[in-house]
């Protein structure tokens, strides 16, 4: 009866000649130490159990015998299974369409309006949203774009546009009908917006002067009005005028003026407000003639040649004709305030 004696081979890289005669069997590191390894070559003897090293196919592979066939222990590519759901036709992703309401203001914008893809569904549909640009207003309800958008086939570009420095009134643009457009609330120039004091009336194309709002101690602005002009002292009875309300508001509410420049302003409607010392005439024969306001803050043209009493001037009309200053009018006109104190 034979035996079988184990046999510990020797690491091919510790012996002194370093050859590798490739036998399989149990190797040890290094003399007299625990660190065994089993290697294993190609073996064809088909013992259940047995383990080897193919090296008669490319790439080599280890495999292991069951008894009947050689397995390979290999990870395999696994049969191809039926297709998914084609995405391409799973969903839907749309750039939502324009709003002329830019909704509230937000610190962070999402882009997606759809938070996620019910894939569940036939057809999912993901919303995107667009941008947009956007518009201010100046001078009295006159809308400039602020933010223009262009686009091609890779990027968008967002244009953001300088409030104009400067006033165009070259060409078309300086013509009485596009100044005195939109229903006469335009102003060219300078504007800034106030309260209305409590109580108070401002009307489109009015003059107006800085007050003192009693109920609530701000500045506000009240319609100029006056019975008698005589006896005014800049430094014991002062008079000021701001400028022309571009549209009418009562007490508490904002209003835009114009402070110097164009716009429009409503004629004298009621001969009982011309002071005494004055003419009133309809026919405004000369641009650049002052119009003055009269006692219920409105603007007459007057043919008194030197007036001498305190006055306070608007400004002067842009327009000449024998029906500009017709009460009730709304005239083309230059906002250039001065109360005129003898």
């Amino acid at each position: 009866m034979s035996s079988l004696k184990p046999s510990i081979l020797i690491n091919p890289e510790y012996a002194t000649n370093s050859i590798d005669t490739e036998k399989a069997g149990w190797y040890q590191i290094a003399p007299s130490t625990s660190n065994i390894a089993l290697r294993v070559a190609y073996s064809n003897i088909g013992l259940n159990g047995e383990i080897r090293l193919n090296t008669t196919v490319s790439p080599v592979v280890f495999q292991g015998n069951n008894g009947s066939a050689w397995v390979d222990f290999n990870a395999l590519q696994g049969n191809i299974g039926p297709p998914g759901t084609d995405f391409t036709n799973a969903v839907n992703f749309n750039n939502l369409g324009s709003n002329v309401s830019a909704g509230s203001s937000v610190a962070l914008g999402s882009i997606f309006a759809t938070t996620y893809a019910n894939v569940a569904a036939s057809l999912s549909n993901v919303n995107i949203r667009s941008l947009q640009g956007s518009t201010y207003t100046i001078n009295s309800n006159l809308t400039v774009n602020s933010i223009e958008l262009t686009q091609n086939s890779n990027v968008i570009a967002i244009h953001s546009n300088p409030l104009p420095y400067h006033w165009d009134f070259t060409g078309t643009r300086n013509t009485v009908n596009y100044l005195k457009s939109n229903g006469n609330v335009m102003s060219w120039g300078e504007t800034s917006r106030w309260i209305v004091k409590s109580g108070d009336t401002v009307y489109r194309g009015q003059a107006v002067r800085l007050s003192k709002d009693t109920m609530t101690s701000n500045i506000v602005i009240t319609p100029i009005t006056y019975t008698t002009l005589t006896g005014i002292s800049p430094f014991t009875t002062p008079f000021n005028m701001l400028g022309i309300a571009t549209e009418t508001a009562s007490g508490g509410a904002s209003c835009n003026v114009c402070t110097k420049g164009v716009t429009t302003v409503k004629c004298n409607d009621n001969n009982d407000n011309i002071p005494y010392n004055f003419v009133k005439s309809n026919n405004v024969s000369n641009v650049g003639l002052p119009g003055i306001i009269d006692k219920a803050g409105f603007i007459f043209n007057n043919t008194t040649s030197t007036p001498l009493v305190n006055y306070i001037r608007a400004g002067y009309f842009l327009e000449s004709g024998s029906t500009v200053a017709n009460n009730g009018n709304y005239s083309l006109f230059y906002v250039d305030p001065l109360v005129q104190m003898l």
